[in-house]
């Protein structure tokens, strides 16, 4: 039996890698700053641990015994009231992580980063290898940039990591803040989310959760030390997202195209009521400036590499419907 330590354990990827991890017969170490979350999995393998990413002493003290560790935490929100936190979470808090496994001679760590530090493509799907075409005007997709970096690093002092790429997640799981796929199903099925960006045109790669899950613990089994790992999806245009949407729930809902200009203003009123209020925003510019660009990313070096599988759009999307009808 294998002890590991998951961080972010209440997280939308973390709790349900906790469950399966458990599943298999490890005892996993839940890492949360409440042991009492109520989005913490209850399983006789799965033992919550309270610590944070940003106290060292806590992290030192939820390695003892551990042999592997996924550092799933993160602070994947659109906004912030104080903007520092994307860079002490993200990459403060990933530096910690990565440290404390040294220290406990951990046997590999498996990073959860994102395909946003690839951000936005041109013609073709990204792969692991490519560069970056614009800017970083996302602090998340910064700050997950440089944590890479950083796990990078470690790799060169000798820690053996993975890192891993996932896209657009989404599945069964409570919906949160981060989760923005599962809050535009759920807007439309309730009928609150009528809205389609431009022509609908612009893609973008959506993985389904139990694909993601299995990718990491197969990136920790079979990844090779210092790579990283796309675990996405299909391609998805934002017309054949609501289709297939509308298809699978039965529910139709008729959806206004919003030009994208009409969108960048509104972001502009927004980033001003949250400056004047400090209330959070519903858009901001930086994202309805990728509005104008698709997000493709190929998943192929993980099926290769991996075993990797992806389950089929709409398929996935089924499940997710149902989940979200009876939620």
């Amino acid at each position: 039996m294998r002890t590991i330590l998951v961080t972010g354990a209440t997280g939308f990827i973390g709790r349900q890698l906790c469950l399966a991890l458990a599943e298999q017969g490890n005892r996993v170490k839940a890492l949360c700053r409440n042991t009492g979350h109520p989005l913490l999995i209850k399983h006789p393998n799965i033992t919550p641990v309270q610590g944070d990413i940003l106290y060292p002493a806590s992290l030192k003290k939820a390695m003892q015994g551990v042999t592997e560790v996924y550092h799933t935490a993160a602070l994947a929100k659109m906004w912030c009231r104080n903007p520092d936190d994307f860079y002490e979470t993200n990459v403060t808090g990933t530096r910690n992580v990565l440290q404390a496994a040294a220290d406990a001679d951990v046997k590999r760590v498996v990073y959860t980063s994102t395909c946003g530090v690839w951000g936005p493509t041109l013609n073709f799907p990204l792969s692991e290898d490519e560069p970056r075409i614009v800017g970083f005007p996302i602090a998340y997709e910064r700050t997950k940039y440089l944590a890479e970096l950083e796990v990078q690093q470690f790799v060169n002092r000798g820690l053996d990591a993975v890192t891993v790429n996932p896209s657009r997640v989404f599945g069964e799981g409570p919906v949160t803040d981060s989760n923005t796929v599962s809050k535009m199903v759920g807007g439309y099925l309730k009928g609150k989310w009528r809205v389609i960006p431009g022509s609908g045109e612009q893609v973008a790669n959506y993985a389904y959760l139990p694909d993601v899950v299995a990718g990491h613990i197969a990136a920790m089994d079979k990844g090779i030390k210092g790579n990283r790992y796309i675990l996405g999806g299909e391609d998805i245009s934002f017309n054949q997202f609501f289709d297939t949407v509308k298809n699978v729930s039965g529910i139709k809902h008729n959806l206004v195209r919003v030009p994208q200009k009409v969108i960048k203003f509104y972001s502009h009123i927004e980033r001003v009521k949250t400056q004047l209020t400090g209330l959070p925003p519903f858009f901001l510019p930086e994202f309805a400036d990728r509005l104008k660009f698709d997000q493709k990313y190929s998943s192929q070096k993980a099926t290769t590499q991996l075993g990797y599988r992806i389950t089929p759009f709409a398929d996935a999307m089924q499940r997710t419907v149902n989940y979200l009808k009876q939620a």
